[in-house]
């Protein structure tokens, strides 16, 4: 099968959908063509980074509200002119802005079956892409602007797939029908971590191995709701416990200033994290914290699972389906900075449980594997291309009605 994949955001951009698209990409190559659209920081280019893999490095512009954000030039002739070369089987278009809606248009108008993934709640993404300069009182109208624009976009597709049942549902209530259940997956094999690695990476950042420590990774920017995470942490701060924040991103030296202006002493930024560290990083923690409140999935709470770490997450959109709540860690209400600090201070104070929740959470997160989720995906891959072949066959027989 020939896949074409259309996305607003990759590699080497680091958020949830960028690093599933990568694994994804990998495991649909083993057996499969895939052609990817990114956006590129130059003129139109074509890569070949891997056996059965074309990326088409769409020209684009920074996104002036976002850093690290990128959106693709408009030009959909030549979206559909690259179409018409390749003959793709489907089209799947991962949380489609820009350069995702050429891509759909030109499946559309090319009779080619088409897919597209909801990654990112875009009623909660309004004010976030702003960072957060939209005035409130403009939230509510801007969010029922958002949905219609959902419905009538969406609806274009032949199927729609969403992360969580909970997304699954809401699509259904704007009328998009055609929505199913997909949960995201990782490649657990980049969570490999060397004996030791967690103690190596606490000297690296000068953390005892006697300290407790609450870890969160992640990209550090406005919607994350860090704030919220460095107060909860302050209400229960002691001299054995720690909150190691890695990541990078565009916040981290307003987090660190406002670390400071709470006086919260045992706190580690790390920066940036290279891939080949990030289990290390998991490693060095005793527990998993975010106190973000839009996670449509949440691969870093799949992640710290598997490495053995009881999580604790708001009970919203993913963390409320990945995390069963009192078995493999603690959801809390959004907002909530009592409740988050209640939680961490819970798992700090009692190691026992650490260990019962890290077993179970070592459990759950193996039912998010990237094989499971690529293995799903083709089924409505294939289901798709059947459909198409079938209703093309009735076509040329004189049999299909329209809407029928």
């Amino acid at each position: 099968m020939k896949v074409a994949l259309f996305t607003d955001t990759y590699l080497p951009q680091l958020n949830g959908v960028a690093i599933y698209l990568g694994d994804a990409i990998r495991e649909l190559a083993k057996k499969h063509e895939v052609i990817l659209f990114a956006p590129g920081s130059g003129p139109l280019k074509i890569e070949h980074p891997q056996k059965n893999v074309k990326i088409y490095w769409i020209p684009s512009s920074p996104f002036p509200f976002y850093e690290g954000y990128r959106v693709a030039s408009l030009n959909y002739k030549r979206v559909s002119d690259i179409l018409k070369k390749e003959k793709p089987d489907i089209v799947h278009a991962h949380a489609p802005i820009n350069l995702g809606l050429q891509g759909l248009l030109a499946a559309k108008r090319r009779k080619i079956p088409s897919v597209i993934t909801y990654h990112t709640h875009f009623p909660d993404y309004v004010p976030h892409l702003l960072n957060g300069k939209l005035p409130k009182m403009f939230h509510e109208v801007s969010q029922a602007a958002v949905k219609k624009m959902i419905n009538h976009i969406f609806r274009q597709a032949d199927r729609v797939t969403a992360p969580t049942k909970e997304l699954v549902s809401e699509l259904k209530s704007y009328g998009l029908h055609n929505t199913v259940y997909l949960p995201n997956g990782i490649n657990f094999e980049k969570l490999k971590c060397r004996e030791g690695g967690g103690a190596k990476f606490r000297r690296k950042h000068r953390i005892g191995m006697d300290k407790n420590v609450a870890i969160y990774l992640g990209r550090l920017s406005f919607e994350k709701n860090l704030d919220s995470l460095l107060e909860a942490f302050k209400k229960i701060e002691k001299n054995d416990r720690v909150l190691l924040v890695a990541g990078g991103g565009p916040y981290l030296k307003k987090f660190k200033e406002l670390a400071a202006s709470l006086e919260i002493k045992n706190i580690v930024f790390t920066g940036f994290v290279h891939e080949k560290d990030v289990a290390a990083a998991y490693a060095a923690g005793d527990l998993f914290v975010s106190a973000s409140h839009s996670e449509t999935f949440g691969l870093t709470f799949v992640e710290a699972m598997y490495m053995g770490l009881p999580v604790i997450g708001v009970g919203k959109l993913g963390p409320q389906e990945i995390i069963l709540n009192g078995k493999t860690g603690i959801l809390v209400k959004p907002n909530r900075i009592d409740e988050l600090a209640t939680a961490m201070d819970k798992l700090f104070a009692d190691e026992k449980l650490r260990r019962t929740m890290s077993v179970a959470a070592r459990a759950r997160s193996e039912e998010y594997s990237i094989r499971r989720s690529i293995e799903k995906t083709l089924e409505i891959y294939a289901e798709l291309k059947n459909l198409h072949r079938d209703k093309n066959s009735q076509k040329s027989k004189g049999l299909y009605i329209k809407n029928a």
